[in-house]
């Protein structure tokens, strides 16, 4: 079974299309669990009517599925809450938005 590290690792593949920074970084991985039944991934979005939550779904499922080395069910859903905040950004994505640390 993928590992909740090699999970975050995958989703560091995906890229926030009006950001340019990877959604772990950005601060969009809410939760990420393995069980048994599979893989399930829960995101937040910068704004609660980001045009690109599909998009941004659809690529973490590809990209889980791409690591995997099982055949794994995998579920990512986004969240209407909890809302994102800037805080929630790791430094280096701070560092390449020009945010102060």
């Amino acid at each position: 079974m993928i590992t909740e590290t090699e999970i975050r690792d995958a989703l560091r593949q995906v890229i926030d299309p009006d950001i340019g920074v990877n959604i772990v970084d950005l601060g969009l991985v809410e939760r990420v669990r393995t069980a048994p039944e599979g893989v399930f991934v829960d995101l937040i979005m910068t704004t609660p009517a980001c045009p690109q939550s599909a998009y941004i779904a659809d690529e973490s499922e590809r990209m889980i599925r791409a690591a995997s080395k099982d055949a794994v069910a995998v579920s990512v859903e986004v969240l209407d809450s909890p809302f994102w905040q800037p805080n929630r950004m790791s430094e280096s994505a701070k560092a390449i938005m020009g945010w102060p640390g």
